[in-house]
């Protein structure tokens, strides 16, 4: 079981702390010697201010903060949670994916997802009806081309006549693609060739917002899992043959869960197949938020 988290970006607490440089190196370098598994960043390049103002979240560009946080750490796994694929040229984000994973010594993973906000699509001139075809497709084209000398292709929204990824990355035959969200067209394409799933938990709002069916606790995961489960063996593999991400009410310290309530959850993930938990933290403050971690892998991860 490997714990993971995603870096807090809160520009309007703690004094603008989580983006100051040092801090952002000081809270990496921090989970990593604590003992987490990997720390993760999340893709809205135009997100709209309803949104904002609807609870949605502030980010960095993801390539770019995950090249940083290569920087400074040495161990720790890094990981997108997750990048939105029809935003982005495939060729340009196969060359932000390799960047990445050459300068972390192949410690990048790569979780991805289709999308759902159409105000964000229509800022970036993208079709956002077109969003499934444009993410198979550059699915398609970045997992050739990371093996390519020279690569051509002929797709739909995309050609290439003899372009490359040169250097290319350093994961053979390219990093973990791990796929977000919970829709039967996404438990098709795990099931098909992705090396990870990452569960969107939520309560219904979130589900609606984010245009995906409701996962809201381990019973709603045990059903799905069974569907992903049949999927996975029409194509010749199992449960074990992918990485399972989850969050969960036992790693969020900020709750008044017992130590026992948290590791009897977290075995019951672990029977369900799940390898990555989500952490979460108070992240009022940078020291709050390094507090509550260090408590988590001391109490919580030591044992599991």
């Amino acid at each position: 079981m490997r714990f993971t988290m995603e870096y807090p970006i809160r520009s309007h607490v703690d004094g603008g702390a989580w983006l100051r440089p040092e801090n952002v190196k000081r809270f990496a370098q921090h989970v990593e010697k604590v003992g987490m598994s990997a720390l993760a960043v999340t893709d809205h390049p135009a997100p709209s201010r309803k949104w904002l103002d609807g609870g949605g979240h502030e980010t960095f560009d993801p390539y770019a903060a995950l090249t940083f946080l290569a920087a400074v750490t040495t161990n720790l796994k890094l990981m997108t949670r997750l990048i939105v694929v029809p935003y982005r040229n495939p060729l340009v984000q196969a060359r932000s994916m390799m960047t990445v994973d050459v300068l972390s010594s192949g410690r990048s993973i790569f979780a991805l997802g289709v999308g759902y906000l159409r105000s964000e699509f229509l800022a970036l001139g993208v079709n956002f009806e077109e969003r499934n075809e444009l993410f198979d497709e550059a699915v398609d084209v970045m997992k050739k081309v990371f093996v390519a000398e020279s690569f051509e292709y002929n797709g739909k929204h995309f050609k290439s006549l003899s372009q490359c990824i040169v250097p290319t990355v350093v994961q053979t035959p390219h990093p973990p693609l791990w796929l977000g969200g919970n829709s039967k067209k996404t438990l098709e394409r795990v099931a098909q060739w992705a090396d990870g799933w990452s569960v969107l938990f939520g309560d219904a709002k979130v589900a609606q917002t984010s245009r995906t069916p409701a996962i809201t606790c381990n019973a709603d995961l045990r059903v799905t899992l069974v569907d992903l489960q049949a999927r996975l063996e029409r194509h010749g593999r199992t449960l074990a043959d992918i990485d399972l991400d989850v969050s969960s009410e036992a790693a969020n310290m900020t709750n008044g869960l017992s130590l026992q309530e948290r590791l009897d959850r977290i075995a019951e993930l672990k029977e369900m197949g799940a390898t990555w938990i989500g952490v979460h933290v108070n992240t009022d403050s940078v020291q709050a938020a390094c507090d509550d971690v260090q408590r988590f892998c001391e109490e919580v991860a030591a044992k599991v």
